[in-house]
């Protein structure tokens, strides 16, 4: 009975615990260092990329790549499309020990919604990368 106990409380508190992280993160982020590009897909990614995935891939959270830093992307912008939206929308453990969780945490998002945040984030760490270069 302990046992369930244990297991009932950590999981209401580390929930509340890690979104208190990002909210707090999130108040600290220097936003013009995510590009607005022009196309509106893109600021639409943007977006829901600041809602919903900024609090961990803005400051690499549980080994969560950021884009704006171009050695954590340089191998991630060459793979299909496809394989980084299989990766969002139905999670992912990195051979690193790092994870994706499903759709970012946020059940609620749609498949389209969960593509362009990846999108943006793959067009973000593009940029990074180019501009290193």
């Amino acid at each position: 009975m302990a046992n369930t106990m244990h297991h009932r409380i950590v999981k209401v508190l580390l929930p509340g615990l890690f979104a208190s992280q990002f909210i707090v993160a999130s108040v600290y982020a220097d936003d013009s260092q995510f590009i607005k590009f022009p196309s509106e897909s893109l600021s639409q990614g943007r977006e829901l990329w600041i809602e919903n995935c900024e609090g961990c891939h803005a400051y690499g959270i549980a080994g969560a790549p950021v884009p704006m830093r171009p050695a954590d992307w340089k191998n991630r912008v060459t793979k299909p499309m496809d394989v980084l939206y299989e990766h969002a929308i139905n999670g992912f453990f990195g051979e690193d020990d790092t994870m994706m969780p499903e759709r970012g945490g946020n059940p609620e998002l749609s498949d389209k919604q969960v593509k362009l945040a990846v999108d943006y984030m793959h067009s973000l760490a593009t940029y990074y990368i180019n501009s290193t270069n």
